[in-house]
């Protein structure tokens, strides 16, 4: 399969989610279910359409497995179904794994979900790998137990080089709480300040409690169909422009860098461009992993959106804002709208490069631009969504 060949010839056609909660008072198969169906039925699209399934599978899986999501919607066939175990790096993996198996013929319409009641119902310690293995035997036993142990050195070592402080991380967590708040399925809308952020309490250095993802229950779905069958429907077209990658097998780690900070971000990102046919400059939005505040900004700038060490100021300067020269993390990211495992990152992306735009915002009609209700960024034909570490990323865009 030829660059040239895959470029824009697999869309998203439908998006769908359930509120995102502290507690959902729902099993994670009816959240599983129920963001399912808003997809497909946005996709027009019936279930029996449905003929292939991506999943999410992190260590223990939590979310429904493809067999039970079979039963639950009622699929008559299924070409293809596997569980992607990239972690962070799912979301953008798992679209690129249903875009090449519907390109490739194997399947129609592929959906990709991820629901699970993380915040009510979490995984219990006690029924958890209690010998690690692998990679983990190399920091779990030394106290790198969680992820925050884990990205914190990292982003450690590239604030010493930069001269960062924690302060500096404020922007961005401010910035994406102010994009929540016209966003209404987001968990956190109320707005905060940067002393807000900085007497929040520290969770681990360098990070404080307003600095780290959301915990919460929820679903989110998307359907992966082909261009030219989204194009017969009528209906407009987001297309996959380019994927790269899938998890190289280590949450931080500079495989082949010179330093403590440099992720797969910064060897991915030309390869990226290259598939696309693209530069950074033909970028109009960016919805980018945000594990933690620091993280995001690595991201930022390993991608090429700012300059190295430059992320936290150009947030600062407004920049990267709803009306800034590259707005990211529109919907508030998983700082303030959620965690989905990256998935909303991917539906933030679809909605704002879709004709009309976002449809959970607070506008009354079309789309004014009034920043007190309205996130639609002006105009945008390209996004880029990225996952963590840059293990995996995409370019969507839209095509007329």
């Amino acid at each position: 399969m030829s660059i040239d060949g895959f470029r824009d010839r697999t869309a998203v056609s439908g998006v769908g989610w359930t509120p995102l909660t502290k507690r959902s008072g729902e099993t994670a198969l009816t959240l599983g279910t129920t963001a399912a169906l808003a997809a497909i039925a946005d996709a027009g699209l019936e279930p029996a359409d449905i003929d292939g399934l991506v999943t999410f599978y992190w260590g223990t899986r939590d979310t429904p497995a493809p067999g039970e999501m079979v039963a639950s919607l009622g699929l008559t066939s299924c070409h293809m179904s596997f569980c992607d175990s990239s972690g962070g790096a799912w979301a953008c993996s798992a679209l690129a794994a249903a875009a090449m198996a519907v390109h490739s013929g194997v399947c129609r319409n592929v959906l990709v979900y991820r629901a699970a009641n993380s915040r009510s119902e979490p995984l219990n310690p006690a029924t958890a790998d209690l010998w690690p293995s692998g990679q983990r035997q190399w920091s779990e036993p030394f106290g790198a137990t969680h992820a925050a142990t884990l990205y914190g050195p990292s982003v450690s070592a590239y604030m010493a080089h930069y001269g960062i402080g924690n302060a500096d991380f404020a922007a961005l967590a401010v910035q994406q709480r102010a994009n929540a708040s016209l966003n209404a399925k987001a968990l956190m809308k109320k707005p905060i300040t940067a002393q807000d952020h900085q007497d929040s309490p520290w969770i681990i250095e360098p990070f404080r409690l307003l600095d780290c993802s959301a915990f919460n229950d929820g679903a989110m779905a998307v359907v992966v169909s082909s261009a030219r069958d989204v194009r017969r429907r009528g209906d407009s077209t987001v297309t996959i422009r380019a994927v790269e990658g899938g998890s190289l097998g280590t949450p931080v780690t500079a495989r082949t860098s010179r330093n403590r900070w440099e992720l797969n971000a910064a060897h991915a990102a030309p390869a990226l461009y290259y598939r696309a046919g693209m530069t950074v400059e033909d970028i109009d939005i960016a919805q980018i992993y945000d594990p933690f505040t620091g993280m995001a900004l690595l991201h930022i700038e390993q991608f090429g959106l700012t300059e190295a060490g430059g992320a936290a100021r150009s947030i600062g300067d407004g920049e990267l804002s709803l009306d800034g020269r590259l707005p990211v993390n529109t919907h508030g990211g998983h700082l303030s709208e959620g965690n989905v495992a990256g998935l909303g990152h991917v539906i933030e992306a679809v909605q704002q490069l879709r004709a009309g735009g976002v449809r959970d915002d607070n506008c009354d009609g079309d789309h004014d631009y009034d920043r007190t209700r309205c996130r639609q960024v002006r105009d945008p034909e390209v996004a880029l969504v990225v996952g963590e570490s840059g293990d995996s990323s995409l370019l969507l865009t839209r095509v007329s």
